[in-house]
């Protein structure tokens, strides 16, 4: 059976059974991509995933079960194994939606040009690629890889109060990673555009790019330790930034597991900090117009003028507080339900990114993160390796590697100073401008 029969076969199979009240998702999605080495073909990917997964709530006790198999015996054993789930779960309290009137707003996630582009048009690309990466200067050693993709994605979400929403998506990608040296030191740049448009596909742009990004810090040294302010660039920022999003979620208040617990109202960072969950922005991969639990979704603020409006809720969650889901549950199809941002937006602000480089007398131009494992969102703790630029009286002076980022996301929050006006361009549900933070301990 393909996905929309799978789904039929299973609404049948719970009224058959006389279920009054579950949800099902069903997803499928397909990839492929190639990558070249020295002209060659290294690495083809070609990977196809489909499932369907069903939360049914019996007796006030939910159950769950997914499968990958789309027979009629398997979807029949997955509704009979969420039966015998609930009868050993916790009560879940949680009144499932019906059909709502969409909003009348354009979500571009799907350009239906894409599906004609083949592995020729992969191929070709990759080859471009990797010719303008090994000619693309005398400071080039290696060019790791060269590669580019294509995705495509369907998802359908139904309940038995008679909801029935499917969506999908799709993107092109391609992107080059280079390995410049100075006969001293060694390093590697970066740089990959996707998105719905054929044309954000340049493969002049994306390997000058990454040119510069590996040249631009041959010569890298550290810099004294001690407390320095620091500018975020827009390639970093919505890394730190993403990597803290679960704070806001009320599942982690709720479990004790968030330090914006009892914050609702109360200022928790700099008044020029807005921060806006926006699920119906335009080319935005995070848009949508109905959650995974079929709430609507709408454009809220989560932080205005530095306070704190909202938690983001989903069902459960919004039940447990006594107050209205905001439209962000989450789910996949083997996954229990969860809570995130749609689009993570922090508006654009009005000063250029060099005039936050100087605004002191020297800071720390963040470039580049290495890893992630000293962060904790949990308690906020930010301690990781970062590359990037010391800047004097507004001017670079030198590459900086070989220190660590010391700060509490949460005192970040309250450290900010400045936002540029500027995003990166990258294809991503996570917008954040340049940041200019007061101060940081650095490690050198």
């Amino acid at each position: 059976m393909n996905l929309e029969q799978s789904v039929e076969f299973v609404l049948d199979e719970c009224k058959k059974k006389g279920l009054r009240h579950f949800d099902l998702v069903g997803a499928e999605s397909k990839e492929v991509g190639i990558e070249l080495f020295k002209k060659r073909v290294s690495n083809t990917e070609l990977s196809n995933s489909r499932g369907i997964g069903i939360r049914l709530i019996e007796n006030s006790r939910p159950g769950y079960s997914y499968s990958e198999r789309l027979s009629e015996d398997a979807l029949s054993q997955m509704v009979e194994d969420a039966l015998a789930q609930s009868k050993v779960s916790d009560v879940l309290d949680v009144d499932l939606p019906g059909p709502a009137e969409l909003p009348n707003v354009t979500i571009r996630s799907y350009e239906e040009s894409l599906e004609s582009l083949g592995f020729d048009w992969l191929k070709s690309t990759g080859e471009k690629l990797d010719d303008l990466a090994w000619s693309a200067g005398s400071q080039i050693e290696n060019v790791p890889y060269s590669y580019a993709g294509k995705t495509w994605s369907r998802f359908i979400l139904a309940n038995s109060n008679g909801l029935y929403h499917t969506e999908k998506s799709n993107l092109v990608s391609a992107g080059v990673a280079l390995v410049a040296s100075d006969g001293k030191s060694k390093k590697m740049g970066g740089y990959s555009r996707s998105g719905l448009d054929l044309e954000r596909i340049q493969p002049e742009l994306i390997v000058s790019t990454a040119t510069e990004r590996s040249i631009a810090l041959l010569g890298a040294e550290p810099v004294v330790s001690g407390s320095y302010p620091i500018v975020l660039s827009n390639r970093i920022s919505p890394q730190i930034f993403g990597m803290f999003s679960s704070p806001f979620s009320a599942d982690g208040v709720q479990k004790g597991l968030s330090r914006l617990e009892g914050k609702l109202g109360t200022k928790i960072a700099s008044p020029i900090l807005n921060v806006f969950c926006d699920p119906h922005v335009s080319d935005y991969p995070g848009s949508r117009l109905l959650d995974a639990e079929g709430v609507l979704t709408r454009k809220k603020a989560v932080i205005q003028d530095g306070m704190l409006q909202t938690y983001l809720y989903n069902l459960e969650s919004a039940k447990k507080a006594g107050v209205a889901p905001t439209g962000n549950a989450v789910r996949s199809y083997g996954g229990r339900v969860g809570t995130s941002f749609n689009n993570y937006v922090v508006p654009k602000g009005k000063e250029t990114l060099e005039e936050l480089l100087g605004r002191y007398p020297e800071c720390i131009y963040v470039l580049k993160l290495e890893g992630g494992s000293g962060c904790s969102a949990v308690s906020g703790e930010i301690s990781i390796g970062v590359q990037g630029f010391y800047y004097k009286n507004g001017k670079p002076v030198h590459p900086v590697d070989r220190i660590t980022m010391n700060l509490n996301f949460f005192d970040l929050l309250l450290s900010i100073e400045g936002i540029s006006n500027e995003y990166n361009d990258s294809y991503s549900s996570v917008k954040i401008p340049d940041v200019l933070i007061r101060e940081a301990n650095i490690a050198g």
